[in-house]
C-alpha cells in the first residue's frame, strides 16, 4: 500500500495511522528535521538587507514510533554520518528505542548518496556488522534478512 504525502506533517500523520497494523518499520531516512515556520504564497522580493527564515523543528517520526513502541514490532531506522558514526549511531539506536539501525558514512568511497552501492554497518543493542560494498538492493535484501533473523 502506497500513501502519498507532500510535506513532513502528511508523512508523520500517514505513518501513525498505519504503525499499529505494523510487524516491522524500515525509516530509511527523516523527510525533513525543519520546515518554514511561515509560507509564503508570493516571491519574496531582494532587499538590500540580510532574510533570515525562521525554521521549526518537524516531528520526529521515528522517536514517536519508539516511544510507544508496542510489543513484537521490530523498529529499524537508519543513521548518517560524517564521523563517529558508531557512537552517534548506538546513542540514536538508544534514544529512539530501536531494535536496529543501518549506519553509513557518507565519506567512504562507494557509499551514500549518488552512487548505486553502499557501505553499511547493522547495529543492535549486542551487535555491529559492517558490510562488504555492495548493490543498494543487495544492501536492502541484507537488511531484511538481519531483521528476519533477529525476530526468530
Amino acid at each position: 500500500q502506497m500513501v502519498h504525502a507532500e510535506t513532513a506533517r502528511q508523512m508523520y500523520e500517514a505513518v501513525m495511522e498505519t504503525a499499529s497494523d505494523s510487524q516491522i518499520i524500515i525509516k530509511a531516512a527523516a523527510v525533513a528535521d525543519y520546515t518554514p515556520a511561515k509560507v509564503s504564497d508570493n516571491k519574496i522580493k531582494k532587499a538590500d538587507n540580510e532574510l533570515s527564515i525562521e525554521l521549526n523543528r518537524t516531528d520526529d517520526i521515528i522517536g514517536t514510533l519508539g516511544k510507544n513502541k508496542k510489543d513484537g514490532l521490530f523498529l529499524c531506522g537508519f543513521s548518517m554520518e560524517t564521523e563517529n558514526m558508531i557512537e552517534n549511531s548506538k546513542a540514536k539506536l538508544e534514544k529512539k528505542n530501536l531494535d536496529m539501525i543501518v549506519a553509513n558514512n557518507v565519506k567512504v568511497q562507494g557509499a551514500g548518496f549518488g552512487t548505486d552501492t553502499n557501505v553499511v554497518t547493522l547495529i543492535t543493542k549486542d551487535d555491529c556488522r559492517q558490510l562488504e560494498i555492495m548493490s543498494k538492493a543487495d544492501v536492502a535484501a541484507a537488511i531484511v534478512s538481519e531483521i528476519i533473523q533477529k525476530m526468530q
